[in-house]
């Protein structure tokens, strides 16, 4: 089994070390850490007899963050390693660097060098057009978290808008949970497979652009490369049974669109991608004559699974999703500094039971959310997603208060209620959890 790999967190501290050595003697260096204590607890139906067990899992994780400005705040340099220690799970146990990346204010342009993390969306169920960095699948559910991402970024502030450029020179494969872990498959994973020969160094690039007009705030982003959501599925080998993970050449137009009015908040995410494939892998053995079936556009030649002939990938397809909804916000709720939010979105893919394992095919997010607007900046989110389609839905509590000065704590919990029919989420049936997180700033 291959281990995704990290950038080496050794060999990334004593460059960023260098560089912030190397920097004006003048300049104001800044360094913040935190410190998480996690423990979770999950429940699963113990050997399909009904009876609910209990296990608990601790975690500890580390981020520090070095930020250092030079040249009147036109220069910085920003380091923010992160570790994570888990009880169980040797795959989530790993290390990362989030950013280390150097900033240039320009009078005309930004530009950025390094290794970085850019956000795009709107919605709240799901964000789709957020294709830059890598998901960091053993962080979160969500797929909030994400992986550094070594680019080159420049940015232009111009009365037309606002164009991001990207060239985006490696490619960081997907973080998952180990066999035995919490929310995993209960597979190991093979190594991944690529479309494009360069493999994790195909050159990928992207562009956004966005403005608005008047309370209208839109964005229009282009993504060409490999994609950040691999084709996933079961795979028979010579070693048992492992899960299969495909690397496609992708390209992606995305739109957002967000309008704000009083307490309103509507928005939309979509995306058309071209090259994702559909179905299943396609298992080839070679005839007497060598021919392999013509339907498979990938066949892998220096085939990696021992006992199997050729491994094939069907096809790439073009599909569309989207996101779109409202969340409209109560201020001052019972006469009281609290806030309440109303939030409603629906989500749809094209693809429906092809889609890739984690989309929303035809689903619909309910929830609120709570603000207490204290002096622990007190939230609360309680939402459920539910498949009208499966008529299965999961139930989501997500909150966070500052305890007292330094530290904070953090709530989640989930409980899955999937339909036998909903093949990629029937196996979360018996991973419910709650998790709680101690945060300590130095």
């Amino acid at each position: 089994m291959k281990r995704v790999s990290n950038i080496n967190i050794n060999k990334v501290a004593f460059i960023s070390a260098a560089l912030l050595s190397a920097t004006i003697v003048q300049a104001d260096i800044a360094i913040d850490s935190q410190l998480d204590y996690e423990v979770t607890g999950y429940f699963a139906d113990s050997a399909g007899q009904n009876q609910e067990t209990q296990r608990v899992n601790n975690s500890l994780a580390l981020e520090v963050e070095v930020f250092n400005s030079w040249n009147d705040g036109d220069e910085s340099l920003t380091f923010k390693p992160f570790y994570r220690i888990d009880e169980m799970d040797d795959e989530r146990s790993h290390g990362d660097v989030r950013e280390l990346i150097w900033n240039k204010v320009a009078d005309d342009y930004e530009l950025k060098i390094g290794v970085g993390k850019v956000f795009w969306g709107v919605t709240e169920s799901a964000h789709l057009v957020d294709v830059v960095n890598q998901t960091d699948g053993v962080e979160s559910l969500d797929g909030e978290e994400k992986l550094g991402q070594p680019m080159v970024q420049v940015l232009l502030e111009r009365e037309w808008g606002n164009l991001d450029l990207f060239v985006l020179p490696y490619f960081r494969e997907r973080t998952f949970a180990g066999k035995d872990a919490r929310l995993s498959a209960g597979l190991d994973y093979a190594d991944a497979v690529y479309e494009s020969s360069a493999e994790e160094k195909h050159v990928d690039v992207a562009a956004r652009w966005s403005h608005y007009w008047e309370d209208l705030e839109y964005g229009v982003s282009l993504f060409h490369g490999t994609s950040r959501d691999p084709f996933q599925t079961g795979l028979l080998t010579a070693d048992g049974p492992e899960m299969f993970t495909y690397y496609a050449q992708i390209t992606q137009l995305g739109i957002e669109l967000q309008y704000l009015n009083e307490g309103w908040a509507w928005k939309f995410e979509g995306i058309h991608r071209d090259g994702m494939p559909e179905g299943t892998v396609t298992i080839l053995a070679a005839d007497p004559s060598g021919s392999l079936n013509t339907d498979c556009l990938t066949c892998v030649a220096s085939n990696p699974y021992p006992g199997l002939d050729h491994t094939g990938v069907g096809e790439g397809k073009s599909y569309f999703a989207t996101a779109a909804g409202f969340e409209y916000t109560q201020v001052g709720i019972f006469e009281s500094r609290m806030d309440l939010g109303w939030v409603a979105e629906h989500i749809y893919d094209s693809r429906q039971e092809n889609a890739s394992v984690g989309a929303f095919e035809h689903d619909v997010l309910l929830a609120n959310r709570w603000v207490a607007n204290d002096e622990a900046d007190s939230e609360l989110l309680v939402g459920v997603i539910y498949d009208y389609e499966y008529e299965d839905y999961s139930l989501s509590i997500e909150g966070n208060t500052r305890l007292f000065d330094g530290l904070s704590f953090e709530i989640e919990a989930r409980v899955f209620s999937p339909s036998r029919d909903n093949v990629t989420q029937y196996s979360l049936r018996d991973e419910d959890l709650v998790k709680m997180t101690f945060s300590y700033y130095l």
